[in-house]
């Protein structure tokens, strides 16, 4: 049976992509099409309807030739051939043995190859099912006022009640299942590609972002008063990509921010972009929270933390980062209809950028000002001012870790 069911799969490669699926319809098709037009005429045989004996012969030959012409690409022309041997195959079994044996149901089979084709417009399938359909009325017209040319014997007429009523349904089904079968492999195909779609793009965006993106075709552009915009970046990583392989930069690079982004989902906190070694990080959108500043302090202290235990190749030494601290109210959005990004914009961004690329190996440098709203919570050390470009001097300070909890 499985032999049987590959032979029926097999695509020749000439047989181009589009075409597969029908391909594989025809050829069941016209296979099972030629058997049931050699059990129809043995029965004739049988019967003596010697007009139908004869007719299907002719009709065995055709469906054989449709069989050779699909094999060698000729599908329009199989295709023709059948639907004309369906039609007159129906009418003339109708008018030689009458209505009773269903043989008008015919214009059933050509309705449905007139629909499932890839060649011609809508209205030629229209107009072939017409065909179809008035000839079948009109023969069963014809059928109920005039008497059959052959009078079936009586000891074979339940034979020619019963076997009809078994294939019909059978003929059907071989022409229909290859499309069902095609149609729910395309819907698991299609559900797998947008669960994959779907997961890329929870990866460049968030998701409330994404669910906004997916629902509206209008630019995306918020205020946020109070989000909290964390820098990193790896200290000394320029001259230590120049000596290092490719291969071993990228795997080290994978390696810190995957632990970096661990934390991130512990926290809640949005990752906005890498941009070489660099790594920025914003808290409070899209979604707001209600601890920004104090979020964003205890995740840069675990990024600190984490970030040493990772070596550099070749050395052994342990890497370091640079992190730059500060919060406000900044502008985020999506840029771009191709590559398109969420990015946030506003002093509040620059600030911290620079923060971080004036700050010192291992340390976390914040301002002033955003110490000051966590003194009670975190320890810092005054630095004093620093020339941040843009701004002039700004007192800062770095963050050195958590408080211990008062005593009960």
């Amino acid at each position: 049976m499985q032999r049987i069911i590959d032979w029926f799969s097999e695509i020749p490669e000439h047989v181009p992509e589009g075409m597969a699926r029908y391909y594989i319809y025809w050829k069941v098709l016209y296979v099972t099409g030629g058997l049931g037009h050699l059990s129809a005429l043995v029965l004739f045989w049988v019967a003596g309807v010697q007009f139908m004996f004869l007719f299907n012969i002719f009709s065995v030959a055709l469906f054989a030739a449709a069989f050779v012409l699909l094999q060698n690409g000729w599908y329009r022309t199989a295709f023709w051939a059948v639907n004309a041997e369906l039609i007159l195959h129906g009418i003339a079994a109708t008018i030689c043995i009458g209505p009773l044996y269903s043989f008008q149901n015919f214009a059933f089979l050509v309705v449905i190859l007139a629909f499932i084709q890839p060649f011609y417009r809508i209205w030629v399938s229209v107009a072939l099912a017409g065909v179809a359909t008035g000839s079948g009325a009109l023969v069963m017209l014809y059928a109920t006022h005039n008497p059959p040319i052959y009078v079936v014997p009586e000891v074979l007429q339940d034979s020619f009640v019963v076997i009809p009523m078994l294939t019909w349904p059978l003929f059907v089904l071989a022409m229909v299942l290859p499309f069902v079968s095609a149609s729910a492999r395309a819907e698991k195909q299609l559900a797998a590609a947008y669960g994959e779609s779907e997961s890329l793009l929870l990866n460049i965006l968030p998701e409330p972002i994404a669910r906004r993106l997916k629902s509206s075709d209008g630019m995306i552009a918020d205020d946020a008063d109070r989000v909290a915009v964390l820098f990193a970046d790896i200290v000394g990583f320029t001259q230590m990509s120049d000596r290092l392989p490719p291969a071993d930069v990228v795997n080290l690079l994978n390696e810190v921010f995957q632990a970096i982004d661990a934390l991130l989902e512990r926290y809640g906190a949005e990752k906005i972009k890498t941009i070489g070694d660099a790594y920025m990080v914003v808290v409070g959108l899209p979604d707001p929270v209600d601890d920004p500043d104090g979020t964003i302090a205890a995740l840069a202290l675990d990024i600190q933390a984490a970030v040493p235990s990772f070596r550099q190749p070749g050395t052994g030494a342990p890497l370091q980062l640079r992190i730059g601290l500060n919060s406000g109210k900044v502008v985020a959005g999506v840029i771009g209809q191709r590559k398109f990004a969420y990015d946030l914009w506003g002093d509040t961004v620059n600030v911290a950028a620079r923060l971080e690329a004036a700050s010192e190996a291992g340390r976390i440098q914040v301002t002033e000002a955003f110490a000051a709203g966590l003194a009670d919570r975190f320890e810092f050390e005054p630095r004093g001012e620093i020339e941040i470009k843009g701004k002039g001097p700004i007192a800062t300070c770095f963050l050195l870790g958590r408080k211990p909890a008062p005593a009960a």
